[in-house]
């Protein structure tokens, strides 16, 4: 399997998805035998995420999977669309936007459908409450660090026109707009939590247990992707879970395996606190399960604060029949998420 990064400047979703679907469709990524899958450049959720490339667990699916790292959504759905990549595992909230907009693609699948996000906070911050009239570092407007960081706030009875939201880059660069003054908080994922302590940041609060409903991950795909390689969507699906499975099963690889692809030591708080948040809190499906009750909650969120005008049918986006084929293949086990209790 080949490892590629995409460096292109991605086209500005929503005019890629006017274009497209005013062509009828996107194209395809070249040869019909591989299934390119995007993928968020990973952190302290690399022994999960890369797994099933490490153990090579695809190949017992007879399908070639092409890894393609992206730094946000604004690099990856575009890429999906255009036809760069055929399947990506990314946040729902950015799908729904384009499947507003006609946008082909299904929901198939997740490996982490656990929301892993954090509002960081200065030490003059103690709580979610104290951020009236703060400066909060988030990537875009509608991508994920923005809305669960107004989603958190708004539970805790925080004005958001009080609140200056400020474009602070991706995840670590968000977390080191904390530490540097830049902005009084923000939002990113749950790996910093050991740097924090050592930074004298506070962790105001998981969004697991503010927001338990909103996602993380699920798995997307275009449909004519879907149309054309069945059996090897159902192979990428089983080689994910499993490699999943795998790594709740084996820690110490697992963490080997975030520590060479971070370049740091295995045996680090980073890695060995964040395995276990992971593994303990349920962020992960050990049977690949579609959030959709999550999803559903994300389209409300969205016409709340004014992203969507109109409401987008759950039901014609999900399709279960993939997965339901992969697990099949390696068979069920008892869920892991804690989102499908």
């Amino acid at each position: 399997m080949r490892y590629a990064t995409i460096t292109r400047c991605a086209l500005a979703l929503l005019a890629l998805i006017s274009l497209l679907t005013g062509c009828g469709s996107g194209g395809q990524s070249g040869d019909a035998s591989v299934i390119k899958y995007g993928v968020y450049e990973p952190g302290t959720d690399a022994g999960y995420l890369l797994m099933a490339q490490e153990k090579r667990l695809f190949d017992k699916y007879g399908v070639k999977v092409e890894f393609v790292q992206f730094n946000s959504a604004q690099q990856a759905f575009p890429a999906l669309l255009s036809g760069q990549v055929d399947v990506i595992q990314g946040n729902p909230s950015e799908a729904l936007l384009a499947k507003e907009k006609g946008a082909p693609i299904k929901f198939i699948g997740s490996t982490m459908p656990g929301l892993n996000y954090v509002l960081y906070g200065k030490p003059d911050r103690p709580s979610l409450n104290s951020l009236q009239g703060a400066t909060v570092g988030i990537s875009t407007p509608t991508a994920l660090p923005a809305l669960i960081a107004k989603e958190m706030l708004s539970k805790s009875g925080v004005d958001l026109d009080t609140v200056k939201f400020v474009n602070s880059g991706g995840s670590p660069d968000r977390y080191k707009a904390v530490v540097s003054g830049r902005a009084d908080a923000a939002s990113s994922p749950l790996d910093f939590i050991a740097q924090a302590g050592k930074d004298n940041i506070r962790v105001l609060a998981k969004a697991k247990d503010v927001v338990p409903d909103y996602p993380r991950y699920a798995v997307i795909a275009r449909e004519d992707v879907l149309n054309r390689a069945p059996d090897q969507v159902v192979g990428l699906l089983a080689g994910l879970v499993e490699g999943v499975r795998y790594a709740l099963d084996h820690e110490d690889e697992a963490n080997a395996l975030t520590a060479k692809t971070l370049n740091i030591p295995a045996d680090s708080e980073e890695i060995t606190s964040t395995y276990t948040e992971y593994k303990d809190g349920g962020y992960l499906s050990s049977n690949g399960a579609i959030p959709v009750k999550q999803i559903q909650y994300v389209a409300q969120l969205q016409q709340r604060l004014g992203l969507s005008k109109t409401p987008v049918d759950i039901n014609q986006l999900v399709d279960d029949s993939f997965r339901q084929k992969a697990i099949a293949k390696i068979g069920s086990v008892p869920e892991t998420y804690y989102g499908a209790k």
